[in-house]
């Protein structure tokens, strides 16, 4: 069909690339260097040619100790075809953390795409396609978000300018949103110091040269700040939540209002990395392919969007695996 998806999570376009999982191709693509999409990536570098990705997500996954060997390390700017055994593999632009990119592959056969992860606006949708892979982490319309993300900015910048007083702000997120969310905070002026570990740190820079936005008064904590801001991987959240200061938790998951606290000083806010439901059928919408699957291996709602793309857009489409 020219394009599928695995059940290890590896999208299959045309014949010779396998993206985001493993799989016996001539070319490995990483839409960006989140885990769930670098999952097999050593079977992949052993295996495959070349493994390809825009150049700010081979930086990270450098830093993030995932980094591709030279003779196989294939970068590929935006918009950039390359062309391997009669097929042709250019990466667009999607807006998810620095360096996304959506797939596109251009056989004799057909026109193949996946989105990867994705939200609007700033993901331009691939159009004339005979199969379109889509991203539908938030796919359900009991997952939607009823406000924007620009309202969820705003809620963070409130908690900062309320809470201050108190001591540090001690932000959680995962890789990739903590860089996005240092660029949205300077570019609303909000000129704290910010604190964060040498593997985050560098991450900034690499995000800061790909937003185009200077780093001010970003800096290494190399001991507990007693003010300003503190960004910290989600995964230390649980060991430093008890510590002096106001914690504020970023997840796409809190549905019930932009910003919401949840005890004296713990807040969650509803800033996502990924499209709401409603963003999923848009692009589908003005997309127009042939034929949508829908990725399950990333989603427990796939065969809703699947369903639900079928009867109001009237595109065939089909949740797999």
């Amino acid at each position: 069909m020219g394009a599928a998806v695995t059940e290890k999570g590896a999208i299959l376009l045309g014949g010779n690339f396998a993206v985001d999982g493993p799989a016996e191709r001539l070319v490995r693509v990483v839409t960006h260097a989140h885990s769930d999409h670098t999952r097999g990536l050593g079977f992949s570098v052993r295996r495959s040619v070349f493994v390809a990705a825009t150049p700010a997500t081979h930086r990270f996954l450098e830093i993030l100790g995932q980094g591709i060997p030279p003779g196989k390390r294939l970068e590929l700017p935006y918009d950039r075809p390359v062309e391997l055994d009669r097929e042709t593999l250019v990466l667009k632009p999607a807006r998810h953390i620095a360096g996304s990119a959506q797939v596109l592959v251009e056989t004799p056969e057909g026109h193949y795409g996946y989105t990867g992860d994705f939200k609007l606006p700033g993901t331009p949708p691939m159009k004339g396609l005979d199969v379109l892979v889509v991203d539908a982490t938030y796919g359900s319309p009991q997952l939607e978000r009823r406000w924007g993300e620009w309202d969820a900015i705003s809620a963070l910048i409130e908690i900062i300018e309320r809470e201050r007083a108190r001591g540090p702000i001690w932000i959680y997120g995962y890789n990739g949103k903590l860089q996005e969310i240092i660029v949205e905070l300077r570019r609303r002026g909000v000129e704290d110091d910010i604190f964060t570990d040498a593997q985050t740190l560098a991450l900034a820079r690499v995000a800061s040269e790909f937003y185009g936005e200077p780093l001010r008064n970003v800096r290494l904590l190399t001991q507990d700040a007693s003010w300003g801001i503190i960004l910290v991987h989600y995964s230390k959240y649980n060991g430093y939540k008890r510590r002096p200061g106001v914690h504020v938790v970023l997840t796409g998951w809190e549905l019930s209002a932009p910003a919401r606290k949840v005890d004296n000083n713990v807040y969650r806010v509803s800033f996502s990395d990924h499209a709401t439901f409603s963003e999923i059928i848009e692009y589908v919408e003005e997309a127009r392919p042939s034929k949508v699957i829908v990725d399950s291996t990333r989603s427990k709602t796939a065969h809703l969007t699947a369903k639900y793309i079928e009867r109001r857009l009237g595109i065939p489409a089909e949740p797999m695996p």
